[in-house]
């Protein structure tokens, strides 16, 4: 995991997939794998935050560091199956 300064997103509607580039703070750039619908929203909702955001290409994997309030906490432990 790397931190990432910046991000490319990429959808494909007639293949129903899309992907991302990251930018990491070391300059390298990286494409992920391509992803689904799902899990192409969920980056992206991730990646709409001002926290630090940490990225591997290799396995499409977008990580965020920062603390949750125990009000969203307790929101998504409500919400959790």
């Amino acid at each position: 995991m790397k931190r990432i300064t910046s991000y490319q997103a990429l959808w494909k509607s007639l293949e129903n997939q899309g992907h991302f580039w990251f930018t990491y703070a070391d300059g390298e750039q990286e494409r992920t794998a391509d992803l689904d619908a799902k899990n192409f929203q969920m980056i992206l909702e991730m990646l709409g935050t001002q926290k630090p955001i940490f990225a591997d290409r290799t396995t499409s994997t977008v990580e965020l560091h920062g603390e949750v309030s125990q009000k969203r906490l307790t929101v998504l432990l409500k919400d959790a199956p």
